[in-house]
């Protein structure tokens, strides 16, 4: 996960022993431990606290890392309950091989929901007593899944294989408190359950100089999932996603990056997973959030069409030394925007109805793969700030 971060900042901003003319240093070999309580902020899920751990092993001297494994145990003020385990292998297996897998128990007591489509509305009054929890439901998932990706010839190309299972369990009333949107949505029925298995494939394009803080290159996919009962699953739909992710040196020090997404679901997709914007590393939820429109409140669009326009400028400030490992920090400002489609993207509607955030950030580097990171984002009348980890793109 990647919201852990502020106990990060406070132990690194208490080392004495850095050198500002320290510039980055060759990648570590063998393993390198990051071992943190998990105590962040954000505006949308609250305090958080927990335990994370981030093993990273090296081998020989392999870029990013031979392999990863991310467990993390993590709570939140507001209602969050995860214990998760991530693993990563971008370069364990020969001949150009890459493994990912993901396995958890993820539980929301109260996550956001505010409708179908574009323009849905967010009434104050609806969420005061006693009805607080009116833009909300309860969701726990149990999810396990797995990507092999492998790289095509001598080229930057890779094509991807990945399947995944999720049982999903919704409760339209949260807390027992009052009513809400989701239950007057339902019409009397019961909450929304159901089992997720799919099966995926995609192409993907990965010219990046680096995987993590990368200064120039591309990192594209072409993504396609299909969620099906033949599988086992409760529904059936599709779910095709476009990702292209650019990154620009202007000097030594500055980058510019973007990230463009267009995502179509076609089917019966329930509304637990509508919000699921699908990646060949580490699926995210949007629109609305930290890691995907920054400064809207998170999920507060979703619908079956989706398109969104990451921009920021990253100005690698200062290179120094942390108790002898190279470290370094970025700033950023940052402009997103996007809208969504309670159906189908209408080509002619992308340049109206969008929802934008602006903001600015820091991120500390400490080694090759570890990033903590703050972003404040503003957005026509909210202010959102987020604390934790890694980049957005």
């Amino acid at each position: 996960m990647a919201r852990h971060g502020l106990i990060a900042i406070l132990a690194l901003a208490a080392v004495p022993s850095m050198d500002a003319q320290q510039t980055e240093r060759p990648l570590p070999t063998g393993w390198e431990f990051v071992g943190l309580p998990a105590l962040n902020f954000s505006t949308d899920e609250g305090f958080g606290y927990g335990a994370l751990l981030e093993a990273y092993n090296y081998g020989s001297g392999a870029r990013p890392y031979r392999f990863t494994i991310q467990p993390t145990l993590f709570f939140t003020t507001k209602g969050r309950r995860d214990v998760t385990v991530f693993f990563d292998a971008p370069a364990l297996l020969p001949n150009g091989w890459r493994l990912d897998g993901f396995a958890g128990r993820e539980q929301e007591l109260a996550t956001p929901y505010y409708g179908r489509g574009n323009f849905t509305a967010h009434d104050t009054t609806l969420s005061a007593d006693p009805n607080p929890y009116f833009y909300t439901y309860g969701r726990t998932r149990l999810r396990l899944l797995g990507n092999v990706q492998r790289q095509i010839g001598s080229t930057s190309a890779r094509y991807l294989l990945g399947a995944g299972y999720a049982s999903v369990q919704t409760d339209a009333t949260p807390f027992d408190s009052g009513t809400t949107f989701l239950e007057q949505e339902q019409g009397g029925q019961p909450a929304p359950r159901g089992t997720l298995a799919y099966l995926r494939a995609g192409l993907v394009w990965d010219t990046r100089d680096r995987e993590i803080g990368p200064s120039s290159g591309w990192w594209s996919e072409l993504l396609v999932q299909r969620v099906d009962n033949a599988l086992g699953a409760s529904h059936d739909y599709t779910r095709v996603t476009a990702t292209a992710r650019r990154y620009v040196p202007i000097t030594r020090r500055l980058t510019a990056a973007a990230r463009l997404i267009a995502q179509q679901t076609t089917g019966d997709v329930p509304m637990y997973d509508l919000a699921t914007v699908q990646a060949s590393y580490k699926q995210e939820e949007g629109l609305g959030g930290s890691k995907m429109l920054r400064g809207i409140p998170k999920n507060r669009v979703v619908g079956k069409g989706l398109a969104l326009l990451n921009t920021e400028l990253r100005w690698r400030v200062a290179e120094f030394a942390v108790r002898g490992k190279p470290a370094y920090l970025v700033a950023s400002g940052f402009l997103d925007t996007g809208r969504v489609w309670e159906k189908t993207i209408e080509l002619d509607e992308l340049g109206s109805g969008l929802w934008t955030g602006h903001g600015a950030g820091l991120r500390i580097g400490l080694g090759p793969s570890f990033v903590v990171a703050t972003d404040v984002a503003r957005s026509p009348g909210t202010t959102q700030l987020y604390i934790g980890l890694g980049y957005a793109f």
